[in-house]
């Protein structure tokens, strides 16, 4: 394989951490599309199934909705809704081959809309027949584990060397 090493992007020109942050994770994008292009063994960045992507978060955003509707205008890709049953909302559409989800709080970009009620019966344990039960006491055997990471590219390095 070609190694492609480029020259780290300049920070000097960014005032704020959050844009010199910007520049290089951009930079570092662009390298990796370059070492990807002139190195055909080097695998792919795994995208698993659709909810493996790269995700932009909207977590924090002051207003979700508007946000990632603006993100997806600029990418200008068709994106799917994609609500979860966590609390999440999803965005998900493919820029050129990449998996891109938008994700924000479900409750700041939908309606929580009552449809209709409906009377249901729920069975659970009795807790003063759950509380009247006998305890036994019995012995298991556990394994106390450590994790030894031995280097991935040297093969003369001791455990706990250089990676």
């Amino acid at each position: 394989m070609t190694s492609i090493i480029p020259d780290q992007p300049s920070t000097a020109e960014h005032t704020d951490p959050a844009s010199a942050r910007r520049a290089a994770y951009t930079a570092g994008l662009r390298a990796l599309a370059d070492a990807l292009d002139a190195n055909p063994d080097l695998p792919l960045p795994w995208q698993g199934g659709p909810y493996m992507a790269m995700t932009l978060h909207f977590l924090d955003a002051q207003d979700p909705r508007a946000e990632m509707a603006a993100a997806r205008r600029a990418l200008g890709i068709p994106m799917d809704k994609a609500p979860r049953e966590d609390g999440y909302f999803d965005m998900r559409g493919t820029l050129h081959g990449v998996h891109i989800a938008f994700t924000a709080y479900r409750k700041d970009v939908c309606e929580r809309v009552v449809v209709g009620t409906r009377e249901v019966e729920i069975e659970e344990p009795d807790p003063d027949a759950v509380a009247a039960l006998p305890t036994v006491k019995r012995t298991e055997v556990i394994e106390d584990v450590e994790w030894v990471c031995h280097p991935i590219l040297a093969t003369d390095e001791p455990a706990g060397g250089a990676a």
